[in-house]
């Protein structure tokens, strides 16, 4: 059987995971416009989801942390520790 995130976990996962890619958007001096032209992701679903108002899908995620030239698994083991500490 496969091991699930009670959905309070997920959601502080992928907020983590959000807040990560933005969190180093911003710390590489980046703009969302010039993410936007460099993922290829629409300028509305970077705001959107830096805003924490919509959760882009997990192809869009990649795009943005492949743009920004991050390590994604680390991104998301890192989102995981952080998402399940701000639920316990």
């Amino acid at each position: 059987m496969a091991y699930r995130l009670p959905s309070d976990t997920a959601n502080a996962v992928v907020s983590a995971l959000i807040r990560g890619i933005s969190e180093a958007r911003l710390a590489a001096g980046v703009s969302q416009e010039r993410l936007a032209e460099l993922s290829g992701v629409d300028l509305g679903v970077i705001s959107r989801a830096e805003r924490l108002q919509r959760i882009p899908g997990m192809a869009s995620i990649l795009d943005l942390a492949i743009a920004l030239q991050l390590d994604f698994p680390t991104l998301v083991q890192k989102a995981i520790i952080d998402g399940q500490k701000a639920t316990s």
